[in-house]
């Protein structure tokens, strides 16, 4: 395969992700078939499946879109200079309001959020896998400056995480709408910190 038809295809792959995406967003996931965004395309179904062997593979490359921009974020607050106690206590926070402010205010792409967390989709298992991955390395970053105790890696961040489902999963933000969730997030992360002090 040439450089130029490479390049052709992943374009058509993130054209068909982004006509996707803006159906969820509009009529929701579940309302949504391959002919819909084939049509809006101006292709046919079969061509779509040539670049997606299924909708649900449709599905998961607009949840991992989605999971990659958190990513992004959590890296960035990985990359401040900042002590680890700091960077922990930012990196809950923000992570807290991203899940508030884009998964639980637009309903229907939280729905299928919320199937994919439920069915384990393979966005969100990589998308777990790099939170723990970050908080790990926060984590180590205060044992090597004193800050944190020795802690085995990275069976306390995943914990650590678990523990904060509350704050972080956008069901569980979304039923508690009407509490203080900043308040809880300052609360649990003293209570993460208060569990890795020398």
């Amino acid at each position: 395969m040439n450089i130029r038809h490479r390049l052709s295809a992943e374009a058509t792959r993130e054209r068909i992700i982004a006509v996707a995406e803006e159906h969820f967003r509009r009529v929701g996931y579940a309302k949504t078939a391959v002919a819909d965004i084939a049509a809006a395309l101006g292709m046919s179904p079969a061509n779509i499946y040539r670049f997606f062997p299924s909708k649900s593979a449709i599905n998961d490359a607009i949840c991992a879109k989605m999971m990659h921009e958190v990513d992004d974020m959590a890296r960035e607050i990985l990359a401040r200079p900042l002590p680890a106690p700091e960077k922990l206590r930012i990196f809950l926070l923000e992570l807290h309001r991203h899940n508030k402010s884009t998964l639980t205010h637009e309903h229907r792409i939280h729905d299928m959020v919320e199937v994919a967390m439920a069915e384990n989709w393979p966005a969100i298992k990589a998308h777990i896998d790099s939170m723990v991955g970050v908080m790990a390395e926060i984590i180590g970053e205060g044992i090597l400056s004193g800050h944190f105790r020795t802690v085995l890696l990275p069976e306390f961040a995943q914990t650590a995480l678990e523990a904060s489902a509350k704050i972080i999963h956008p069901t569980l933000i979304a039923h508690s709408a009407d509490e203080d969730q900043e308040e809880q997030t300052g609360r649990l992360t003293d209570l993460i910190l208060a569990a890795l002090r020398p």
